[in-house]
């Protein structure tokens, strides 16, 4: 498992609603559902059409922000 090493530390500025989409992305990373992802959907024979995994990553972590507002 891979284990990202974050600091924290406290402040007085408020946190956005954002704050949850690092937990999320690190999840995505943590668990490698990018390669996964593309090795379960066909690539597309466009070479301007963006990768499945892209394409699901962006969905996930906007949706995620959209519930958290």
């Amino acid at each position: 498992m891979n284990i990202l090493n974050y600091k924290l530390d406290t402040t007085n500025e408020l946190l956005t609603a954002r704050i949850g989409l690092l937990a999320t992305a690190h999840t995505i990373n943590t668990l490698d559902l990018s390669n996964i992802t593309d090795q379960h959907f066909p690539v597309l024979g466009s070479n301007c059409a963006l990768k499945a995994s892209t394409f699901i990553n962006t969905l996930v972590l906007s949706q995620h922000h959209a519930q958290s507002m």
